[in-house]
């Protein structure tokens, strides 16, 4: 994944709008469209500092599209399973109240292991 479908999915997790990351990092909102277009452009490093600390990602999660996790004193990389990939892919499309019961069902799963 690129710097734009990271974003898009940071974003999608917050249920955020690019207005209101605009309003959230002091970006304007024509800058954050930007970067969520497809070759769009890239963010400096300032900006995606911002960006990634309102959406409480990292930066490398925004470009590498993974997050880095420390383990037994090494560095890990951990990336989404494609099947998880695959179920956020398919609820972006529901609304508020679909996507609530979703967190439901899974909390309830969560406490079942």
């Amino acid at each position: 994944m690129n710097f734009n479908e990271n974003l898009k999915e940071a974003m999608f997790c917050k249920n955020m709008t690019s207005k209101q990351l605009s309003a959230l990092t002091e970006i304007k909102v024509d800058t954050i469209n930007s970067y969520l277009k497809t070759n769009g452009s890239l963010p400096t490093v300032d900006k995606a500092v911002k960006i990634a600390k309102v959406l409480e990602v990292s930066i490398n999660f925004l470009v590498n599209g993974f997050e880095e996790t420390e383990k037994d004193d090494s560095m890990q990389q951990t990336q989404l399973p494609p099947e998880v990939r695959k179920i956020a892919e398919e609820i972006k499309t529901f609304n508020k109240e679909d996507l609530n019961a979703i967190l439901t069902v899974a909390k309830a799963l969560k406490k079942k292991i």
